[in-house]
């Protein structure tokens, strides 16, 4: 017996300047009918424009279960995301093509909004924060980015919204509610 969840597709009414009909995403948990905030995947393999607010279960639901390499990319990321709790992170995305429909994605890319007093925390030898410090210094992992304010945020969410095809089109992110 398979342990993974379908995912159901329901049309519903969204309302956005007006009444128009929206494709969400929902799973079947327990019973109870879940729905999902990351939305469909376009036609192309990538999420819609836009920062996507989900919670690291939705994430790992929509995203880390279908394959071995899948599960694995999330056991790196619930791990990034324990330590940006623990520093007191302001937010945290994910990009890389662990949130495209790839079926063995390569990475799956993070930016840390760091908290300010994070280099306090540093120098005050927090376990966590001396751990993630390096990790950041030494870009191992070299997916993880650090960002220590609201500019520098922002240009992260406007690099990691653009793929590297040639045309340089728009996708979607998704950030993890802490």
């Amino acid at each position: 017996m398979s342990n993974k969840l379908p995912i159901y597709g329901f049309r519903v009414l969204i309302w956005k300047s007006g009444v128009t009909y929206g494709k969400i995403l929902a799973k079947i948990i327990n019973g109870v009918i879940r729905f999902m905030p990351i939305p469909a995947f376009r036609p192309d393999g990538y999420l819609p424009e836009g920062l996507h607010l989900a919670t690291l279960e939705e994430i790992a639901l929509c995203f880390g279960t279908s394959t071995p390499r899948r599960q694995s990319l999330l056991g790196c990321l619930e791990r990034w995301v324990e330590f940006v709790r623990a520093i007191g992170s302001l937010r945290f995305f994910v990009d890389g093509s662990f949130v495209t429909q790839k079926p063995t994605p390569g990475d799956v890319d993070a930016v840390v909004w760091l908290p300010p007093d994070f280099e306090g925390q540093v120098d005050a030898g927090s376990p966590v924060a001396v751990a993630l410090a390096e990790m950041i210094e030494t870009r191992q992992p070299e997916e993880l980015f650090a960002a220590a304010n609201a500019l520098e945020w922002q240009d992260w969410v406007e690099f990691f919204s653009q793929t590297r095809e040639l045309d340089g089109r728009r996708k979607g992110i998704v950030e993890v509610q802490l």
